[in-house]
């Protein structure tokens, strides 16, 4: 079976005959060079000669993704959907949505990310990160999986880029527990001082301190459960629960702590006074002055400006959680126990991810167990 290829304009066409049903049909397809369209009718003519043929189609990139969002939706938790939602209609549909699916190429792919790094945030205020490309990478690459699976692609383009992105290294920094420690004496009069106190003594997740309800408080117990996520997406909030199943939790509390929540549940209930008839009863424990639920974004940039006033080197919010664990690990608290109250869902995660927490562990547990060994026998 033998094809043939035409020069139309700035692009080359291919088309070769093909039998469906026994009704005669035609396979079409357009390059931008005589080569590459010679290399795709060939390839076109192999797989309909191994019976795998895909059907031509004239179907946008953006119908397909609109197509593939609404195929996954059931299967992703409200936040995943919202963030590929976004990555979908306002970092690739913009960019890609007009190409034929069909025709969609690695440099195709690559200049979109190109023009993403460059303008790609949606306040015009620059590119976006690395990680932010990596994320809609992985997104844009599913989907193409997907459309290999329904036959609708030979192969992923997204697998044949040169330079695939690749998360940005965001450097884990902490703080020592001196440091820590004259950061919250500087905040004391900080309306959410009660707050950094308990991100940094419980090493709970920013969205699971600010999707915390009095209901999962017990301080007579001394114990809280930690039980869903209240994040952002672009900046609307989601509520969730915790991405994995160990990350629904029980995290023990210290007198320091239990005192700082007393403190903060006087405050909240001077305030509901103060607002009467305006307060907002959200039930969450974190709340703005009219007892709504903070937003995520709110409290980034206040710790950050609370972090600069106190003269302490710069950390972010998340990294209050990163403190903790290394200060745990290091004062020689099982690693089991750090991991089950961080929420990882193996051990071995958290031994890799604070490696710099415990150096010398190697050379105490070889010398332990010489003891134990050559103390036995010289005995």
């Amino acid at each position: 079976m033998k094809g043939s290829i035409r020069h139309r304009g700035e692009s080359w066409s291919f088309q070769h005959e093909v039998t469906r049903n026994g009704k005669r049909a035609f396979v079409t397809g357009t390059r931008r060079t005589k080569k590459a369209a010679e290399a795709a009718l060939v390839e076109s003519l192999a797989l309909y000669d191994k019976g795998d043929q895909i059907e031509p189609s004239k179907m946008t990139v953006a119908v397909f993704l609109r197509d593939w969002l609404e195929l996954v939706k059931p299967r992703l938790k409200a936040g995943t959907f919202r963030s590929y939602h976004d990555i979908v209609e306002h970092r690739l549909i913009p960019h890609l949505g007009d190409v034929r699916l069909s025709e969609l190429r690695p440099a195709l792919i690559a200049r979109c990310y190109a023009q993403l790094r460059t303008n790609g945030r949606r306040d015009g205020r620059g590119g976006l990160s690395e990680t932010s490309i990596e994320h809609t990478h992985r997104a844009l690459h599913a989907a193409l999986e997907a459309a290999v699976r329904g036959r609708r692609l030979a192969r992923n383009p997204a697998d044949d880029l040169e330079e695939k992105p690749t998360r940005g290294h965001v450097e884990m920094c902490t703080w020592s527990a001196d440091q820590l420690g004259a950061f919250l004496d500087s905040t004391r009069d900080h309306r959410l001082h009660e707050l950094f106190v308990t991100a940094a003594t419980t090493a709970m997740r920013r969205g699971e301190l600010l999707g915390l309800r009095w209901d999962d408080v017990d301080l007579e117990t001394a114990r809280l459960a930690v039980r869903r996520s209240r994040t952002s997406v672009g900046y609307e909030i989601v509520e969730a629960t915790p991405k994995s199943r160990k990350g629904v939790r029980t995290v023990d509390l210290d007198n320091e702590t239990i005192a700082a929540l007393r403190r903060w549940r006087m405050r909240q209930l001077r305030e509901r006074i103060a607002w009467a008839g305006t307060w907002t009863e959200s039930g969450y424990v974190f709340t703005r002055e009219d007892g709504t639920g903070l937003h995520p974004h709110q409290v980034a940039d206040a710790f950050d400006a609370a972090v600069r006033r106190s003269g302490q080197p710069v950390i972010r919010f998340h990294d209050l959680r990163h403190t903790w664990a290394t200060l745990a690990l290091r004062a020689g608290v099982n690693p089991k126990i750090v991991s089950e109250r961080l929420g990882h869902a193996k051990v071995g995660f958290t031994l890799d991810v604070y490696a710099h927490a415990t150096p010398g562990w190697q050379a105490e547990a070889a010398a332990t167990v010489a003891g134990l060994i050559f103390g036995e026998a010289l005995g």
